[in-house]
């Protein structure tokens, strides 16, 4: 197979496609990405003609067991997963290839766990009030005290290590060499902890706020949030995402402190992760319904896999495969990614060709807003439109009708554009790329231009 065209489409398939290249006499089946395509026609030797599937779903299962109760999970550079273990009091390390160990014994009751570059592990012990730090070989000692309860743990480039003290509303900073300090106070009852490039320190606070503290120890509230956060995160813009474990629902906080609504979870969501695309994931454990959910930055929400029983914790790797502590089963699942890029392989008598990379699965467009929403029907207004998947962009049309001076933002989460001239109405806004067109809306209102004719009286005074 010398090529495939289109070479994109969209994840949902059904994209009719021309496969080119050589002794194609006598194909028996033809795959992308290993799932068999439908509608296969063999023109020729040279040439088949197929309609696409639809890209393979995550696959979930268990990764290995751990201790009892494990609540915080993190994983080094070489994939190596670990948890610590609230009631056995030990953190478990889980090779990529599903190897079990305990790694080392901690303080009374960890719960929130971290790792730094050199694969030294840390967790914050809840029960006893300070930090353990256990070595590659699993050597373990307390590096430091903390105030009351401990939950959430995080580290700075410098190896400081932070704790968000649930008892006693304020973040520890313990140095490498185990000086504890008090480097500020936050709202009421901190759950997680965060912190940026910069050295300034976020703490989710279950009374409904997020708390930003400067290395200088200057405390001050970020914004607020959905009932209840009890997980949080940054990304690389600095915005702030917290999982909302009552409203179930996130929170996105810009680092201005405007806070908004990315979009809803699962129930109880308890632990929050990012991938380098920015789409947010959580970890929900409500009753028997365990599962992850997944919102994109367009703020469109879908389940990405099942869980184990009561996942607490949440991590993501590199390659974007999903973990989860799973407290209720004392197990890691695991929810592989799905690589978009799939191997196009026709298979005839003599064989099947090689592997390849030649046709890439696109995620359909959605649109979260536009902005202005509305104008006036002669167009000619610029608008920012605002949702995900929208690189790759091949049309925008307002109300049916295209739009233009289209320019899509290079992390494919807006464009601009120029509205058209329509008659006075609700408009839907429609982008469509080489994934698909987002869903029909009511999203731009074209307003009529008002007329006048008459005034009474007439004429009057100077």
């Amino acid at each position: 197979v010398s090529a495939i065209s289109p070479s994109s489409g969209s994840t949902a398939g059904g994209q009719a496609v021309t496969i080119t290249g050589t002794s194609f006499t006598g194909a028996t089946s033809v795959t992308l990405g290993g799932a068999a395509a439908t509608n296969v026609v063999v023109v020729n030797t040279t040439s088949i003609t197929a309609t696409t599937p639809a890209l393979s779903a995550p696959t979930a299962g268990i990764l290995g067991t751990t201790g009892t109760y494990p609540w915080g999970i993190t994983i080094d550079s070489s994939g190596n997963i670990y948890t610590a273990n609230r009631t056995s009091n030990n953190v478990t390390r889980i090779t990529p290839g599903g190897v079990s160990t305990i790694l080392g014994t901690t303080g009374n009751q960890p719960s929130g766990i971290t790792i730094d570059s050199s694969g030294n592990v840390y967790t914050a012990n809840t029960g006893s009030a300070n930090v353990t730090r256990i070595t590659p070989g699993g050597e373990s000692s307390i590096l430091g005290t903390t105030g009351a309860s401990p939950g959430g743990i995080t580290i700075d480039s410098s190896g400081n290590v932070y704790t968000a003290n649930n008892g006693s509303d304020n973040v520890t900073r313990i140095t490498p060499g185990g000086v504890s300090t008090i480097l500020g106070t936050t709202g009421r009852y901190p759950t997680a902890i965060t912190i940026d490039s910069s050295g300034n320190v976020y703490t989710a606070n279950e009374v409904d706020t997020v708390s930003r503290i400067t290395p200088g120890g200057e405390s001050t509230i970020l914004g607020t949030t959905g009932s209840a956060p009890f997980g949080i995160v940054i990304d690389s813009g600095g915005n702030i995402y917290t999982a909302n474990q009552n409203s179930n629902d996130v929170t996105k906080i810009t680092p201005g402190g405007v806070s908004t609504i990315l979009g809803t979870t699962g129930s109880l969501p308890r632990s929050i992760t990012i991938d380098s695309s920015g789409n947010v994931y959580t970890a929900n454990e409500y009753l028997n319904v365990y599962n992850v959910t997944k919102i994109t930055p367009g703020g469109v929400s879908t389940i990405l896999g099942t869980t184990g029983a009561s996942p607490r914790g949440i991590t993501i790797d590199p390659a974007g495969n999903v973990y989860t502590a799973n407290s209720g089963s004392n197990d890691v699942t695991k929810i592989a990614s799905v690589t978009p890029v799939a191997s196009v392989l026709v298979t005839t008598p003599g064989g099947t060709n090689a592997a390849n990379k030649l046709y890439t699965y696109v995620s359909p467009p959605t649109i979260s807003g536009i902005s202005p929403a509305g104008g006036t029907t002669g167009g000619g207004q610029s608008v920012t439109i605002s949702g995900s998947n929208l690189a790759g962009a091949t049309a925008v049309t307002v109300g049916g009708v295209a739009a233009t001076n289209v320019v899509v933002a290079s992390d494919g989460n807006s464009l601009t554009a120029v509205t058209p001239a329509r008659s006075a109405g609700t408009a839907s806004v429609l982008v469509t790329t080489p994934g698909g067109t987002n869903a029909a809306n009511t999203l731009y209102t074209y307003l009529a231009a008002p007329t006048v004719s008459a005034i009474s009286p007439s004429t009057g005074s100077t």
